[in-house]
């Protein structure tokens, strides 16, 4: 019995731990847990950021908003001033449509600008179907003054019917100096009688103003001739002709007269 115990003892050598197990165990043959690590600082138990940290991210977020808010302000005053410029330019664009149309002498619209509003308004009744008049205005004796007070005051003479004409037609019509001494107007959803009525209005309103030169009056009065478009009319220039018709039969008939296509 005594050999076979010594024979397992040898067969069968004794376990021990290595220093390295020991460590990993956490103690060093002490029992006091051998050498200690640095102690890590404390996190939050939410998201494991540092306090360090989340100050920070706070700041950031501060300086964040901060610059989102100038930032709105500085957009803010960018578009105001976006439409300020915007308005300012259709101001200016308007401005210089008015000169280009505006004739220099009298000052109401030009032939051409005259005529342009002139075929719209045509088209348009057409399309709805609306009445549309024009009248033919020429101041009587004009060559008359033109010799006896000077191309100046003719000119004078111009725009003072211009301005008359404009302070009693509709605000709807259209003025236009057609050339010399004649004028059109263009009534837009006016038939004969309301148009004849205008054109009446327009010539006491001109016989009634007082034009002077040099402290002595000058009596200024002009002749009409009215008409209405008709659903036979094949171009709108028939229509300016048919009223041109009547403002002959007015200077005919003794000037200072309103003729329309039923007189």
């Amino acid at each position: 019995m005594a050999r076979r115990k010594t024979l397992k003892s040898v067969g069968e050598p004794k376990k021990t731990k290595s220093a390295e197990t020991k460590q990993s165990e956490g103690g060093n043959g002490n029992g006091n847990g051998g050498s200690h690590a640095a102690p890590s600082p404390p996190t939050t138990p939410e998201s494991g950021v540092m306090p360090d940290d989340l100050d920070g991210l706070r700041r950031a977020l501060l300086e964040v908003e901060s610059r989102r808010a100038e930032l709105d302000s500085l957009n803010e005053r960018l578009r105001s001033e976006v439409q300020r410029l915007r308005v300012e330019v259709a101001e200016l664009r308007a401005q210089v449509d008015l000169v280009a149309s505006a004739d220099p002498v009298s000052g109401a619209v030009n032939r051409r600008s005259f005529l342009d509003a002139f075929r719209r308004e045509w088209q348009r009744s057409r399309r709805y179907g609306r009445s549309l008049s024009v009248i033919m205005a020429d101041i009587d004796q004009f060559k008359a003054i033109n010799d006896g007070y000077g191309t100046e005051v003719g000119d004078r003479i111009l725009r003072l019917v211009a301005q008359s004409f404009r302070k009693t037609a509709r605000v709807s019509d259209v003025i236009g100096r057609y050339g010399g001494d004649s004028f059109a107007i263009v009534l837009p959803e006016a038939d004969l009688q309301a148009a004849r009525r205008v054109a009446e209005r327009l010539r006491k309103g001109l016989e009634n103003a007082v034009f002077e030169h040099k402290n002595r009056p000058i009596l200024v009065t002009s002749s009409f001739g009215v008409a209405c478009s008709e659903e036979g009319d094949p171009e709108p220039e028939a229509l300016l002709l048919r009223a041109d018709d009547c403002l002959y039969q007015a200077k005919r008939g003794g000037r200072n007269l309103v003729v329309d296509e039923e007189s």
